[in-house]
This record gives structure tokens, sequence and C-alpha cells, in this order.
């Protein structure tokens, strides 16, 4: 008796699971989550499930346990989640994560203190070529590294050495100077007018009244310019450790002449008179052309990095004609455009040459000029592709309405399910009453 019961049971579950469509059991239809990353080689956890590094692609049964969530990792990066799609039978659902770097942490370092002094005192003291005052001074510096402790005082040779700071400590530094043999001395100029630009050997050094420093022993050409005057040129002789004096007066241009005087803004421009190079602009003076015959001259002014300016100036005898020329800094020209991509509906990711971009609406920087190509993709709605061409400088806009996915197919009846648990019913009836007979 107990063994014709279990034939029936078993008959049951037999016919039950027949009449199950096989859409309704688990595994039976599968779609995919293709997971990329930026950058790629990230870990990938579905629902506490390792399953690879991007890109790569799961496999759902879209009948099991629809999926939660998806894990992106990676060394030296922030890990995210994000919601997991569900995507239907033969479906491919896309998810791209662009992770964000880890700043590294900053090593804490508590800076040391140098304490320097001289003999004699009064030193001028760089550190790492910084001033930091004259000696003594303590100055903080950072710890863990070498610096280098400049000490100079006039009359002395320069000295120099390198020391470690340690965290919290202070190092002791003491320079004893010594005197530099009297090689050098000093001219003194004074100018009638002043304001004279004074050359020493065709170097400028500034305007009178000044004092030039560091001369070598010996003689040296002195040469003032001064608009709407001659230009005076002499020799001077120069001795160890002495200031020579020299006065110059100066001689108004004849009638037959007239002087030039530059500046420009930014200064350092070359200047050409008539196309002849005449020497570079200063900082806070003019630069004096003098001599200049009477009459009509062309003036450029050039600099690296700036647009030529360029003036025409009458000169006349005995006169000064002042010029002031603002430089135009140059533009680069573009090499790159943009794309202004939107979509119908927005929130469509961006693929420009197989990269992912970010998602609509969205302005896609840095794009080389030429054509390129464009795919928006969307879950439930098909692929939108296309090209489209860059120009320098310029913006691109791209336009794009993505088409719905057509619906799935309607599932299997379910009227067969009854019919068939009707059946096995039935049969269950007639092996139970035939059991009971025996």
């Amino acid at each position: 008796m107990l063994k014709i019961r279990s034939i029936i049971l078993a008959a049951f579950v037999v016919l039950l699971c027949a009449a199950i469509p096989a859409s309704a059991q688990v595994g039976g239809d599968v779609g995919i989550i293709s997971v990329t990353s930026d950058p790629s080689g990230a870990d990938v956890n579905l629902d506490g499930h390792y399953e690879g590094r991007t890109p790569i692609e799961i496999k759902i049964y879209t009948t099991g346990t629809p999926p939660g969530s998806i894990i992106v990792s990676k060394s030296g990066y922030k890990a995210k989640t994000v919601s997991a799609p569900h995507p239907s039978a033969g479906q491919t659902e896309y998810v791209h994560v662009s992770l964000e770097p880890i700043e590294p942490t900053p090593t804490v370092m508590i800076d040391g203190y140098l304490s320097i002094d001289s003999s004699p005192r009064g030193a001028t003291i760089r550190v790492d070529g910084r001033y930091v005052g004259t000696t003594p001074v303590t100055t903080q510096v950072t710890s863990g590294t070498t610096h280098r402790v400049q000490v100079e005082y006039p009359g002395y040779d320069s000295w120099s050495a390198v020391y470690t700071a340690y965290s919290g400590q202070t190092t002791q530094v003491y320079a004893s100077l010594t005197p530099t043999p009297q090689t050098t001395g000093y001219l003194s100029i004074t100018s009638s007018p002043s304001g004279a630009d004074v050359y020493v050997d065709g170097s400028y050094r500034g305007y009178a009244p000044m004092t030039v420093g560091n001369l070598i022993v010996g003689a040296h050409t002195l040469e003032l310019r001064l608009s709407g005057y001659q230009k005076s040129t002499q020799t001077v002789q120069i001795y160890s450790g002495q200031t020579t004096t020299k006065n110059v007066v100066l001689s108004p241009s004849t009638p037959t002449s007239g002087s030039v005087a530059v500046q420009s803004y930014p200064s350092g421009a070359s200047i050409y008179l008539d196309g002849n190079y005449q020497g570079n602009t200063y900082p806070n003076d003019y630069f004096d052309i003098i001599g200049v015959a009477t009459g009509t001259h062309s003036l450029m002014l050039r600099k690296p990095g700036y647009y030529d300016y360029t003036t025409t100036i009458s000169v006349t005898g005995g006169g000064i004609k002042y010029v002031s020329g603002t430089l135009t800094p140059q533009t680069a020209p573009a090499t790159t455009g943009k794309a202004n991509v939107m979509s119908g509906p927005s929130g469509a990711e961006v693929i420009i040459d197989n990269l992912f971009r970010g998602y609509s609406p969205v302005l896609v920087p840095d794009l080389s000029t030429g054509t390129h190509s464009i795919t928006l993709k969307m879950s439930g709605y098909s692929d939108w592709m296309s090209s489209f061409d860059v120009t320098a400088g310029q913006t691109t806009q791209i336009s794009a309405t993505l088409s719905p996915q057509p619906a799935p197919p309607a599932p299997t009846p379910s009227g067969s399910l009854p019919i068939a648990v009707v059946g096995a019913v039935g049969l269950l009836g007639v092996l139970f009453f035939v059991s009971r007979r025996r």
C-alpha cells in the first residue's frame, strides 16, 4: 500500500514539472550585465560574489533572484557601489564606473631651525637662495632635508655650506669670513642735467646719479646718454678699494639732430629704428636714442610672445620724441574643438571613439580636429550611432533621439497549468480507487 502511494506521489510531481513552462524555471532565460571601469582592471563584486575584473560580462538568470548591487574596486582608488540593472532575457545592460583616485596622505613633518652667526657680524644670510636677515639670526626650515647657507659681507669672501635640519631641533651654523683682497673699485657718476643713462664698457648700469661697484682695477669706458643732449664718452681709471668720481656736463643736441626716448610695457623689448637694432627697453626708465637725424623715422618694438609694435615718429632738431609702446600678447591658435551632446531622453551613455565620455547632456572638450564616431546607449532604447566633424576652436552640436526597443514577446499562456493539474488530480483519484479495492 505504501509503495503504491509513493508511486502515485512521484507521478504527480512529474506531471506538475512537465506542466510548468521552461521559461518559468530558474536558469531558463539569461541576461547580461556588461561592466566597464575607468581605469580598467578593477575588481567586480555582485551581491558579495567576486565576478572578475573589468571589462567583464556577468550572466544573470532572469527567473532567479534579481541582482542588487555591484561594487567596483581597485588599489589606489576609492571603491564605488552602484545599483545592478535587471536585464531581460537575451538583453545586455551596460554599467560604467569612473573610479576616483585616493589622495596620498601627506607625511607630517615638524620643522627644524638653523641658528646662524658670523664673524664679523651683520653679514647677509640666504638659506636656499632666500634672504632671511643678517647675523645673528635664527630661521625655521623644513626638517629631514639639507639646506644651503650663504653668508656675504662687503670686503669679505662669500661663504657657503650645506646643513641638515632635524625635526624640532636647532642646528648651529657659524661662518668665519675671510677679508677679500682689494682687486676692485667703485665709480660714482653724476650728470648735468641729471637722469642720464649710464653705460660702463657698453653695458647699461642705470641712470645718474649712481655708483657702480665691483669694477676691476684698470681702465673702463664711461658713456652717458640723455635725450636732447649729445652723447658723452670718456675713459675712466679704477683703483683698488677706491671710488672714482665723475661729474659729466652734457651738451645740448645740435639743431640738425634730435633724440628718441623709448619705453615698453612689458620691458625688455628689442628696439629697431629704421630697421637698425638699438638695444632693449629698460624697466622704469627710457632708452635714449640720441643723434637721430631730423625727419620721419619708423620705430618697431619686438619681444618673444608678443605682437610687434610699430609706429612712425617725427624727429625735430634739438627735440625729444617720447615713445611708450604697450605690447599685445600673442594667443596660441586652437588645435582642438568640443562637442556638445544632447539626447532625448537625457541620461544616455556617451561613447566617442570607443571611449566613455559621460552622460547626456555633456560637453566633451579637447577633441582633435577631424571626424569622430559617437554612440549613445541607454537601457530600454536602441543604440544611437553616428559620426561628426570637429573644427579647431569651435563646438559641434550633436542632438540624438533614442528609439525605444520593441516590447518583448508575451509569455506563454498559463491556462495549461490548471488543465494539467486537473488531469493529475484525476489520475491520482483513479489510482487511489484501485488501491482501495486491493
